[in-house]
């Protein structure tokens, strides 16, 4: 069934074309909540998961996390428009199965046939943007959506020394609290910046800037990261990226 009065969140980080498209939103589509803003898109993520909208409207360039790396995050939970001043970025959005995009300056009747195509689209699941994300990924992973007692956080990778694989889950290593996260060793690995992220075995990766001593152990080497009194045993097939410390 659908939602009469259906839930929004608004992400940009303009102010004034925030409060324009929230006014605009209020006149077209009097019954749309807008339960949420945000600035940002770690803002965005978080009221994502917190306020569990049916529709998003994501800036595509916003600082912290893109409005394509928020699209990710949605997991097919809402419908999503994105607004952008690239007219070939909004297109390629369309086609891969965004509801709308609506280019800047906002123009009022365009905004209405997207209010249109919206209603439309509520009564149907949301699209799997997964295709337009893995197309437009920005560079290297650089936010992490994990697990820390019983709360979700929003984790920049620049701010992790570590991650060790256990069991199901990932751990992820902080000076501060540590979190866990799905996603695996393997994956990681293809996701972070090599030049910053090192593998050293099957199930760990540390943060080169996080190293505090590295040491030879029984022909082999060991490393130990700051914050932490815990020698790691670096695999011999990943010991090759050493040879220059």
């Amino acid at each position: 069934m659908v939602n009469a009065r259906p839930r929004a969140l608004l992400a940009e980080d303009e102010a004034l074309l925030r409060a324009e498209l929230k006014t605009a939103l209020a006149l077209l589509w009097p019954e749309l909540q807008i339960v949420a803003e945000a600035a940002d898109g770690v803002q965005a993520a978080q009221f994502l998961t917190q306020a569990r909208p049916e529709i998003a409207f994501l800036d595509v360039r916003m600082p912290g996390l893109s409005g394509v790396e928020v699209a990710r995050l949605t997991a097919q939970r809402c419908h999503v428009v994105f607004l952008t001043a690239y007219n070939d970025y909004a297109v390629d959005a369309f086609e891969q199965g965004a509801v709308d995009y609506l280019l800047k300056p906002l123009d009022l009747a365009r905004l209405a046939v997207t209010v249109q195509r919206l209603k439309e689209k509520l009564a149907q699941p949301p699209a799997d943007l997964s295709a337009l994300v893995e197309r437009r990924a920005s560079g290297p992973l650089r936010w992490i959506q994990a697990s820390s007692g019983g709360q979700l956080r929003f984790i920049n990778v620049n701010e992790v020394h570590g991650f060790r694989a256990d069991a199901k889950y990932t751990r992820v290593l902080t000076p501060r609290f540590e979190a866990h996260i799905r996603t695996t060793i393997k994956e990681l690995a293809l996701q972070l910046d090599g030049e910053k992220f090192w593998q050293i075995s099957r199930s760990a990766i540390v943060n080169v800037a996080a190293i505090d001593a590295v040491q030879r152990v029984d022909g082999g080497l060991a490393l130990r990261l700051h914050a932490s009194s815990e020698w790691q045993a670096v695999s011999q097939a990943y010991q090759h990226q050493f040879r220059q410390m």
